[in-house]
């Protein structure tokens, strides 16, 4: 399962979690292929990203969660004392992890 942004998304995925509007209404429910019709209607309705099965999209560069992890935490090693690079460090975190499917 992987979380992508919606304009990463391509006909023939498949959502792996039903997609809802801000209501909670399911737009499209899980299991559903993904046809451009309905990434087009996503967008309409401003849905900014889905989760899908598998991991079609490659958001690293071929390195494994916990490998890219460790290489950033590695370059932020010598300024870990600054609160504000532990913040952006936190926050390149979230975003592989984001990018990896989980959340």
């Amino acid at each position: 399962m992987q979380k992508i942004a919606l304009d990463r998304a391509k006909p023939g995925m498949v959502l792996a979690k039903a997609v809802e509007n801000d209501r909670g209404m399911t737009l499209y429910g899980a299991g559903t292929e993904l046809t451009e019709k309905a990434i087009t209607r996503l967008s309409n309705m401003e849905v900014q990203k889905i989760t899908v099965e598998g991991h079609p999209i490659q958001t690293g560069d071929g390195r494994s969660l916990e490998q890219q992890e460790e290489a950033l935490r590695a370059r932020f090693r010598k300024v870990r004392d600054d609160p504000l690079m532990r913040k952006i460090e936190g926050a390149f975190l979230k975003v592989l992890r984001e990018e990896a499917g989980g959340e």
